[in-house]
């Protein structure tokens, strides 16, 4: 408390008791302005006793009222901060609540461009992929349909005139469309598929969404796992990447090949896929694609590092390092972040 409040209160407090004073001693046939009351030492010890009494009494009712009066102002400045809106300091010690008060809505300010950020940037996301399935369909689906029903339209103006070789030829060429469409439209499903593991393990995951690629397509897979156990985060970080490379395989390499390795050593997990199919040009100054820039950044989320060797017709070969603490983590410490994963 400042000295001019103790001050202040002392003033209120001497003030009241010789207001109590001069209403009570007439009571006991006592008056203030008598002289020998204040002479005589039998009445002088009387008149200082009760004098401390009373000013110790009323010292501590307004010592008491001001901090309860005071802890209220502190309560509703307080409540005022947590609903974010502004205080007024009275006081230096004020001046504390008031850089609080501050600072709070700064990070409040903070948060909400954070968040309209993110907004921003999934919708972002979004709009990326919904061009990419677009231009997929076109690319392919759609292409594969419109010749396909230009070839019929030819060959249903021209029945009459067309040898059965030729017209066995065409339909030939037909359902061979018609049954490329459909596997890459089958493809297309797959890669839309939810990316959740929904409870199940990592290698659990990579076994159903490997049997699909088995199943929807005519690439072989093999998968070969050393795997103990991993934090939740790193398995839906993994899980999701592999879905990534799977879709890009289907959609680009004409593999008929992809092998999968996902082997975990104690400092280490690491996930290798390798196919056959016809490549690409690496471009160290060239950006990478949509699918690729993806997998870097979430390699990069959980600090790992990411390879990628290729060449036209050569395959591709995506090599993925995690580093692990102790060859296993907590799945609570793991979702902090830096605390779980080396740099």
């Amino acid at each position: 408390m400042k000295k001019s409040t103790v001050f202040l209160l002392a003033w209120y407090a001497t003030v009241m008791v010789f207001v109590v004073l001069a209403a009570v001693l007439p009571l006991l046939n006592y008056s203030v302005l008598d002289l020998a009351l204040w002479i005589s030492t039998e009445q002088l010890i009387f008149t200082l006793i009760l004098l401390i009494v009373i000013l110790t009494f009323f010292l501590i009712i307004l010592v008491q009222t001001s901090n309860i009066l005071a802890t209220q102002g502190m309560r509703q400045n307080l409540r005022s901060i947590l609903q974010n809106k502004s205080i007024r300091a009275t006081a230096d010690e004020d001046q504390l609540l008031l850089q609080l008060s501050e600072k709070v809505t700064s990070l409040t300010r903070q948060v909400q461009m954070i968040d309209n950020q993110d907004l921003v940037k999934r919708e972002e996301i979004v709009e990326d992929e919904r061009r990419r399935i677009a231009r997929d369909l076109h690319d392919t689906v759609s292409q594969e349909l419109f010749a396909t029903s230009m070839i019929l339209s030819g060959l249903t103006s021209n029945l009459a005139s067309i040898s059965p070789e030729n017209m066995n030829q065409q339909l030939q060429t037909v359902k061979q469309m018609i049954e490329t469409a459909q596997r890459d439209l089958r493809i297309l499903l797959l890669h839309l598929r939810p990316s959740e593991l929904d409870g199940k393990s990592l290698v659990e995951g990579f076994e159903l969404i490997l049997k699909e690629v088995s199943d929807k397509s005519n690439i072989q897979v093999q998968f070969k796992h050393e795997v103990g156990d991993l934090p939740k985060l790193v398995e839906e970080h993994l899980f999701r990447i592999a879905q990534e490379i799977i879709s890009n395989t289907l959609r680009h390499a004409h593999a008929k090949h992809l092998d999968v390795y996902l082997i975990q050593s104690e400092t280490e997990l690491q996930l290798k896929m390798t196919d056959d199919g016809v490549g690409f040009v690496q471009d160290e100054e060239q950006e990478l694609s949509y699918g690729l820039a993806n997998i870097q950044e979430r390699v990069e989320d959980l600090a790992g590092t990411l390879k990628i060797r290729t060449a036209p017709n050569k395959g591709v070969a995506i090599d993925i390092r995690i580093p692990l603490l102790n060859g296993r983590e907590d799945d609570q410490t793991s979702e902090k972040g830096d605390k779980n994963v080396k740099n």
